[in-house]
């Protein structure tokens, strides 16, 4: 037999293992070339690690393991792995299974296998290389990127975030975004000032139609400053819309002094029969009240301008005669309101007592000198020294200040007549303002049990009163209610002390009217003052800022009341001079009786 190109006798072919003869199918290792039966050479052969089989003839290394062909399988689907494999846990799996087990990542761009090393992670998701470019350019990023305002996207360098104002990138500085709007934080201009907005910013409700930039933002002093202004704005128009309406008022319902109602001299002494009274009169003249000592009758006599103060009114006096001898007292007016529960319903009713004075020129200056001190209570009129009931009111923060009522009527605070050697009677008159503050009752709003003499209507009574002077120089109307005043303590003096009045010619006399005549306003709107003022304050702490609206309301009621203090006993000083130049000339006075029908009377 041969055997490796050698030749042996049948009977000297061995084992070189057992040396038992090998009798057939001898085997020869590749390594060493030894000769060895069937049984040796299979127990010298390396096993399948799969199948524990002895591996004689082509066999698999995986890993320094030898597996006969048929056994290297994929432990999944147990087929044979004839060509790349993956290891696992529990043994190998071939690309398909493999696959199955462990899927590959996808290009969140174009959803395709990553299979390329130099993938990209960003925000949790792969991509490729190529496929991870610029939302706006889209162009690949192959360094650093920035996202989109909404996060989805992302810019390249070149497309990165730049200022809305400068135009420059923001990378690397201050960033401060305004409505959407990116800037850097020293480009946060102020659109009136365009000071560098440091802390708060708002957005402003309007800008000057001029400016061409687009910056619509303001720093909070200019903040507040356009919200101050816009409120001053809004007490401009409301104080315009006040005074118009105050205008059409005054003109509808006569609301102020017309000084051609006061009556004039000649037209008097016309009306009294006293045409031919001694002495040159002329509508500018002056006429006095006297009894002469000859005659003991009231008489009335020329004047001359240098004894002006002695001077009466002889309308006045013929009015308040009448008033006296009908009623028993003197003149009063009042302006209440039409429902006494309501100071602020529309309208005012005058109410006069007499009744008969409404419509008269007497009247009418009673009304209108009230009347003219409510608008110098509420500032329509303004008078050095004497505030407003608004001037003086303390102001709290957020206050919100409730309706003030008050009352306030003219007064004879002081009262008397000075007798001169000649008989000239004149007549002494001070007067002032009253006030009071007004609470509710059940019967309507009442004077209140006490009022602080710190109160705004209290201390604007008292500047009234202290220049009275005053007033009456700047206030026409006043000066006659001084007037009529000085009259009605005239009048009461004549009375108190015997001397009787003709009733028949008070009659006859036509008092002087105002030329409404039937058609008189008994009411007119209600003298109302709400004061609306504003100012804008920051809070310290946040910053915020707040409109502080002060509300003032202001209504008032009042009057005259010309009762003399000291009633029917006026104080009555003798004076040694003589102010007539020419005593002959004194008339007697028709109001009154001479002292013959005086004495057939009584």
């Amino acid at each position: 037999a041969e055997v490796q190109n050698r030749r042996y006798h049948t009977r000297c072919i061995r084992c070189s293992v057992c040396r038992g003869q090998i009798r057939s199918d001898c085997r020869v290792d590749r390594t060493t070339g030894a000769v060895m039966c069937q049984d040796c050479d299979r127990a010298r052969a390396p096993r399948c690690a799969a199948c524990r089989e002895p591996i004689q003839g082509r066999y698999l290394e995986v890993e320094s393991i030898r597996y006969h062909r048929e056994c290297f399988s994929c432990s999944t689907c147990k087929r044979p792995i004839s060509g790349s494999y993956f290891k696992e846990r529990d043994g190998f799996l071939c690309p398909p299974c493999h696959e199955a087990a462990h899927p590959p990542e996808r290009c969140a761009d174009c959803g395709l296998r990553i299979r390329d090393e130099r993938a990209i992670k960003s925000g949790g998701q792969t991509f490729h290389s190529s496929c991870f470019r610029c939302s706006q350019c889209r162009r690949a990023i192959a360094g650093n990127f920035w996202r989109t305002e909404d996060g989805r996207g992302r810019l390249c360098h070149d497309c990165q975030p730049r200022c809305d104002a400068c135009g420059e990138p923001l990378e690397g500085r201050s960033t401060v975004r305004l409505g959407g709007r990116a800037l850097h934080a020293e480009c946060v201009r102020c659109c009136d000032c365009e000071g560098k907005i440091d802390g708060r910013y708002f957005e402003a409700q309007s800008t000057n139609p001029f400016r061409t930039s687009n910056d619509r933002y303001r720093c909070l002093k200019c903040h507040t400053s356009s919200l101050q202004r816009r409120e001053d704005y809004e007490e401009e128009k409301a104080i315009a819309a006040e005074e118009r309406k105050k205008s059409e008022d005054s003109s509808a319902y006569k609301l102020h002094w017309r000084p051609y109602l006061v009556p004039t001299l000649r037209q008097a002494l016309s009306d009294l029969g006293l045409r031919d009274l001694p002495g040159s009169l002329d509508s500018g003249g002056l006429v006095c009240i006297c009894v002469p000592p000859s005659s003991g009758v009231v008489s009335c006599a020329p004047l001359s301008r240098q004894h002006v103060g002695a001077a009466v009114s002889l309308p006045y006096l013929a009015c308040v005669l009448r008033v006296l001898r009908q009623s028993g007292r003197e003149p009063q007016f009042s302006l209440d309101p039409r429902d006494p529960h309501d100071l602020t319903g529309p309208y005012l009713v005058k109410r006069f007592y007499p009744q008969w004075l409404a419509g008269t020129v007497v009247g009418e200056v009673l009304f209108q000198a009230d009347y003219a001190l409510k608008q110098l209570c509420f500032g329509d009129h303004r008078l050095p020294g004497i505030p407003s009931t608004f001037d003086e009111t303390p102001r709290g923060r957020g206050r919100q200040l409730g309706e003030h009522a008050a009352r306030q009527w003219f007064t004879v605070r002081q009262a008397g007549v000075t007798s001169t050697a000649d008989g000239v009677l004149v007549p002494f008159v001070q007067m002032g303002v009253e006030a009071r503050r007004l609470v509710p009752g059940p019967d309507g709003y009442t004077d209140a049990p006490h009022t602080d003499p710190d109160d705004p209507s209290v201390r604007q009574a008292a500047a009234v009163t202290e220049r009275f002077s005053e007033v009456m120089v700047r206030l026409p109307v006043a000066k006659e209610l001084f007037e009529v005043a000085r009259a009605t303590v005239l009048a009461v003096y004549l009375l108190s002390h015997g001397f009787r009045c003709d009733d028949a010619a008070l009659q006859r006399y036509n008092m002087p009217q105002v030329p409404e005549g039937a058609s008189y306003a008994m009411e007119i709107p209600t003298l109302v003052k709400d004061r609306r003022s504003s100012s804008v304050v920051t809070t310290p702490r946040s910053e915020a800022t707040e409109v502080i609206i002060h509300r003032e309301a202001r209504s008032m009621r009042g009057g005259v009341d010309l009762a003399v203090p000291s009633g029917r006993k006026l104080p009555v000083r003798a004076l040694a001079v003589k102010l007539l130049a020419e005593p002959a000339k004194a008339t007697p006075l028709p109001l009154f009786m001479g002292s013959a029908a005086a004495a057939r009377a009584a």
